[in-house]
């Protein structure tokens, strides 16, 4: 009678875990994404760099792809300051998704492009020595 109380007890618990929503489940999905936050919604999480670069004189630019959510958007890291805000720019196809994140040191992100192939990105910003710069990116799809 025991076994069959714990098979019983075993399959119940694999029964609530399989109808239990994923709490690492993102809110959307594809163009739903369009101009959302990656953090706020889920779709940074699993996400993977498309493309990378070096940024003046420091900090870098990724294109950043969920395969969650189908979708790419701008990061930079390690960004040191710089004398104006950061205009981070992400698109694929028709769709165009533009961003200002302040010109402040830290790491920084745009919002979200659907982008099942070819995406690009673009941050364009100020150096501290007033220099102006902008780095491109690509996916492989292109």
């Amino acid at each position: 009678m025991k076994s069959t109380s714990l098979i019983a007890a075993a399959g119940l618990t694999l029964l609530s875990c399989l109808m239990a929503p994923d709490a690492s489940a993102a809110s959307c999905s594809g163009r739903g994404c369009n101009e959302k936050d990656p953090v706020a919604t889920g779709c940074s999480s699993g996400s993977t760099v498309a493309d990378s670069k070096p940024m003046y004189p420091s900090g870098r630019a990724e294109l950043r792809w969920s395969p969650t959510c189908r979708t790419n958007w701008v990061r930079i890291t390690d960004y040191p300051g710089g004398d104006s805000a950061l205009r981070i720019t992400v698109w694929a196809g028709n769709d165009h998704v533009g961003f200002v994140a302040p010109g402040t040191p830290g790491t920084h992100w745009g919002n979200m492009v659907f982008a099942p192939g070819c995406a690009h990105g673009e941050v364009l910003y100020v150096a501290k020595d007033g220099s102006h710069q902008s780095e491109r990116l690509a996916s492989s799809d292109c």
